[in-house]
C-alpha cells in the first residue's frame, strides 16, 4: 500500500464526530510523543554522523559509519509501527525496507547514501523530527491547557475567592462590580467554550498525527 492509497477515516469526520472515535485520543497521545521521538532522532543523528565523518580518515570507522546509515531506516520503521498503532496508517511492507546495501565492505557506507530511503531517513532525523515534534508538542500543550483551564475556571475561581487570593486589581474589580448573575454567566461561558474546544483539539491532533504518519511513510517508501 502506498502513501497515496492510505486514507484515514478521521480525515472526513465531522466536528463533533471525532469524539466517538477512540483513535482520536490515541492521536492526541501520539502528538505529544512526537517531541521525545524527534529529540531522540535529532541527538542520534547529530552526534553520530559528524563524529563518524570526522573519524572517517581511519578505515576502521567506515564499518561503523555503514552501521549508522544502515540503522536509520530501521529506526524510522519503528516510528512507522508506532504510527500504525496510534494513528492507524499502515507502514510500507517489510520487503520495501533495504536489507542489503551494494558494494564491498569498505564502500558500503558511501554506497548507502545512494538509497533514497536512507537519505530520507537522514533528512528526517536531522532536520524534520525535532522541529516538527517541538511545534506539535507546544501547540497541543497550549490548546489542551487552555481547554482544561476554561472548564476548571469556576472551581479555580471559588477556591481563590474562598482563600482570599483574588488580590489583583482587575480581580478585585471583577468581584466588587460584577453582579452574581454576571459572574455565573461569565463562568458558564468559559465552561462552554472549554467544552466546545475539545473536538477542535482532537481535530487538530488528528490532522497533525496523520500528517506526521504520512511523512514517516514517505521516508520508508521507494
Amino acid at each position: 500500500m502506498t502513501v497515496e492509497d492510505s486514507l484515514h477515516e478521521l480525515e472526513t469526520a465531522s466536528y463533533f464526530g471525532v469524539l466517538r472515535y477512540p483513535r482520536s485520543y490515541g492521536n492526541l497521545l501520539y502528538s505529544f510523543l512526537t517531541f521525545p521521538i524527534g529529540l531522540t532522532f535529532f541527538i542520534y543523528a547529530w552526534v553520530c554522523l559528524p563524529l563518524l565523518i570526522g573519524l572517517s580518515v581511519f578505515i576502521v570507522v567506515l564499518p561503523i559509519l555503514y552501521i549508522f546509515l544502515w540503522s536509520l531506516p530501521r529506526l524510522v520503521l519503528v516510528i512507522g509501527y508506532l504510527t500504525e498503532l496510534f494513528v492507524g496508517l499502515p507502514v510500507p511492507i517489510k520487503e520495501d525496507i533495504p536489507k542489503e546495501i551494494e558494494g564491498s565492505f569498505f564502500t558500503k557506507a558511501f554506497n548507502a547514501l545512494k538509497d533514497k530511503r536512507i537519505g530520507r531517513s537522514l533528512v528526517y532525523s536531522m532536520f524534520l523530527a525535532l522541529p516538527y515534534g517541538t511545534f506539535v508538542f507546544s501547540l497541543m500543550t497550549f490548546f489542551v491547557s487552555l481547554s482544561g483551564g476554561l472548564i476548571a475556571l469556576p472551581v479555580v475561581y471559588l477556591v481563590q475567592l474562598g482563600r482570599g487570593l483574588l488580590d489583583q486589581p482587575w480581580e478585585q474589580w471583577f468581584v466588587n462590580n460584577m453582579p452574581v448573575w454576571g459572574i455565573i454567566l461569565v463562568l458558564s461561558i468559559a465552561i462552554l467554550i472549554g467544552i466546545l474546544m475539545i473536538p477542535a483539539v482532537l481535530q487538530l491532533s488528528n490532522k497533525l498525527a496523520i500528517w506526521h504518519a504520512r511523512m514517516v511513510q514517505k521516508a520508508l517508501t521507494r
